[in-house]
């Protein structure tokens, strides 16, 4: 079952249109305008997409500073508590 998926895979492979696999500066003119759109289009895609994970990132920071400073205000020390059962 494997041999033919492997033969089935390489088969498709083989008979598929060398244009499609082909780049747009390998298959026409790397100097044409609609070349250089394309290349521009995908850099600014790319900065894009960095530009939210960066985003996510810093809001997620966010969040666990924020966890850690309601964690100190909201429990105080051990120390100040059994100071505080000493006096009573």
């Amino acid at each position: 079952m494997k041999r033919l998926t492997l033969l089935f895979s390489i088969l498709l492979f083989n008979l598929q249109n060398k244009s499609v696999i082909a780049c747009a500066v390998c298959f026409g003119d790397p100097n044409s305008k609609m070349t250089q759109g394309m290349n521009g289009a995908i850099f600014v895609l790319l900065g894009f997409i960095g530009f939210l994970l960066v985003s996510f990132g810093v809001f997620f920071l966010n969040f666990r500073s924020r966890s850690k400073k309601c964690q100190l205000v909201a429990s105080p020390p051990a120390k100040i508590e059994a100071l505080r059962e000493g006096y009573n």
